[in-house]
């Protein structure tokens, strides 16, 4: 059974009269990963240091494995906390080789314990064959590689990671994150990591939280952010998407200019008691996948504009009373700008806002 490894309570962080964390809390379960996501300047990096205690908190509580380690009047140091840090720079020793850089934290080890657990830690993470090597020596993946088994090799309690893929390229960024999920999986690490790269976040996290000026707008699975977005900002944060204007027929319908779309509606943002006149005009969220190409179709968009990803690809429409929506489409399927194109509607999550005054 879990237990719960992180927990912050309500907690408050300012920089002089400018608050930059405001009332944040979040729980993070033993053997979890957890992603902090936003966009930069969010706060999100300001609450990884306040867990790492190179931060201090002026309001609510940091408890980790049942100790408090910041409140208001006390701060645990960093080094008594018993957590790894990935830094966004690697931050390796460039005097020192591969099995050096990782054997840096394991001072108070034997030395044959020591050669035992950084020898293990390279096959972890697949760089057995390079150990005696420098840091200017390896690519920016195996840089990050023995970033991650330092900040490991102490077996910490916790993992801190921050932005630590920010510096390579797409293609390995998204390999990466697959292999370092699988080795905090199978290393049955506790590790947090902060990102304003949602692929990733999805690759590698069990729970997200979306973060917008110093609050979390929603904690939650990748599943839940996407298709059950709390507010506004979630729903334009995470994914692609865009809103149609509807009016609510009843507790399970709604018209939009495409139709009627039926089904359990997740109304976010409205009252929840009744349907007054001024709720009844709501905005629809429709995803790409929401709108499917069909030829036979009598509803007609005209391509606006379109996006070759590939095996797909990402249409832009303008419907007959000048509304937008997003289509994604297999690349077979190849069409001109200014093109009408038949479409339909494939709704499984109808998601409503109250309309913006």
């Amino acid at each position: 059974m879990n237990s719960s490894l992180l927990r912050l309570a309500h907690i408050r962080h300012s920089y002089g009269e400018q608050t930059v964390i405001d009332d944040l809390s979040l729980t993070l379960e033993t053997g979890e990963i957890g992603c902090l996501l936003g966009p930069s300047g969010c706060g999100k990096t300001t609450v990884l240091r306040c867990i790492g205690g190179f931060e201090p908190i002026s309001a609510g509580e940091i408890v980790l494995n049942g100790v408090n380690v910041s409140n208001a009047s006390v701060i645990v140091p960093p080094e008594q906390r018993h957590i790894g840090m990935v830094f966004q720079d690697y931050a390796l020793f460039p005097h020192l080789s591969v099995a050096a850089n990782i054997d840096f934290g394991l001072y108070r080890l034997s030395k044959s314990d020591r050669k035992l657990r950084v020898n293990e830690l390279l096959q972890v993470v697949g760089l057995s064959d390079v150990a005696k090597k420098y840091p200017h020596e390896l690519s920016g993946g195996q840089q990050q590689r023995v970033a991650l088994a330092r900040a490991l090799a102490p077996k910490p309690d916790l993992l801190l990671l921050d932005e630590p893929f920010s510096n390579l390229d797409v293609s390995l960024r998204e390999r990466l994150s697959v292999e370092v999920r699988n080795i905090l999986s199978d290393q049955k690490i506790t590790a947090i990591l902060v990102t304003h790269d949602q692929h990733e976040a999805f690759a590698l996290a069990d729970k997200i939280g979306v973060m917008d000026q110093g609050e979390i707008q929603q904690w939650d699975t990748a599943y839940n952010l996407y298709h059950c977005p709390v507010n506004r900002f979630v729903a334009n944060f995470i994914g692609q998407g865009v809103f149609l204007p509807g009016k609510v027929l009843s507790s399970c319908q709604i018209e939009i200019e495409l139709g009627v779309l039926s089904g359990k509606i997740l109304r976010q943002g409205l009252q929840k008691s009744g349907l007054s006149s001024e709720d009844r005009n709501v905005d629809v969220l429709l995803r790409p996948e929401d709108i499917v190409h069909d030829d036979a179709s009598p509803l007609q968009a005209v391509i606006i504009h379109k996006a070759f990803r590939g095996a797909e690809i990402l249409y832009t429409l303008r419907l007959a009373k000048g509304g937008t929506v997003l289509s994604l489409v297999s690349s077979h399927h190849n069409h001109p700008i200014g093109e009408k194109i038949g479409i339909k509607l494939e709704v499984d999550h109808v998601v409503a806002f109250g309309q913006l005054k």
